[in-house]
């Protein structure tokens, strides 16, 4: 497993809501601040939009991410507009102070999608007296179906060098701890790795990640555990001498820690138990 698979598969997404909107030449908003991450996907007319400053022209087809705590603005530039908005919230736990969209260095807009995802995006649109108590799941499950064929495009690179904007080192991190799953490396062997000293190391963990080194290889190794603990019958003493930590006990506090459920019971809720 790459870094950039590692956080594909740490990627949270929540579905909240999805609106139609009919506009005219008169739609238009200055400095917005958004709370959640919002997609908009523009059947008809054009606009003009500004990222963070990062101003763009918005037509017919395209597909725009915005990230949430971004700050747009907007005005229309045709007569009329027919845009699909959906908000949901989104997240990369591993990492605690970059977004998601600049950690897999998504483009704030997309082409070349129109036909497919616009028929995701009508799926969404369920009328209000049609829905049932499981509308939620399929307009999540479509919210998923649009993402992915979003971030398998050409744009979206899979490789660590380009698709991320953490320092070189971190990648170099991950890319020993999946490589070594059954050590527990200390601070000062992972700072030699990178020839750092330590405090560096703590720095530059902290302004790239926003977790000291400790706690990000325990987040790793608590997703490494997670896939061992739905996909096997292994016993937990064996998956945490497997993950480096000798102390079985002292990995399944680290894992409640982290997950707020215990290993035995994050195999009951996710584990494969046709196996059992």
């Amino acid at each position: 497993m790459n870094s950039f698979q590692m956080m594909i598969e740490a990627l949270e997404i929540r579905f909240l809501h999805i609106t139609q909107y009919q506009l005219d030449y008169r739609w238009q908003a200055k400095e917005r601040k958004l709370r959640h991450c919002v997609m908009w996907f523009v059947h008809k007319g054009s606009f003009q939009l500004a990222i963070d400053q990062a101003s763009m022209r918005c037509n017919v087809g395209q597909i725009i991410i915005l990230p949430a705590h971004s700050t747009i603005s907007f005005h229309a530039i045709s007569d009329e507009l027919l845009l699909t908005s959906i908000n949901f919230d989104a997240e990369i736990s591993l990492v605690s102070n970059r977004s998601w969209v600049q950690l897999l260095n998504l483009p704030s807009l997309f082409e070349d999608k129109a036909s497919k995802i616009e028929r995701i995006v009508h799926e969404m649109l369920i009328p209000e007296n049609d829905e049932t108590a499981y509308v939620h799941l399929l307009q999540q499950s479509s919210l998923l179906r649009i993402l992915y064929e979003l971030l398998r495009t050409e744009n979206v690179a899979d490789s660590s060098s380009s698709y991320s904007h953490l320092d070189k080192r971190i990648h170099t991190i991950i890319h020993f701890l999946h490589a070594h799953p059954q050590q527990m490396p200390e601070i000062k062997e992972l700072a030699e790795l990178v020839q750092l000293s330590d405090s560096h190391l703590r720095k530059l963990f902290i302004k790239q990640t926003g977790q000291a080194p400790l706690h990000f290889v325990h987040s790793i190794k608590i997703e490494q555990a997670k896939k061992l603990l739905a996909t096997s019958v292994k016993p937990i003493s064996q998956i945490s001498y497997e993950l480096g930590i000798e102390n079985a006990n002292y990995f399944s506090r680290m894992f409640k820690i982290k997950t707020s459920l215990t290993p035995l019971q994050y195999r009951q809720q996710f584990g494969l138990w046709l196996n059992d």
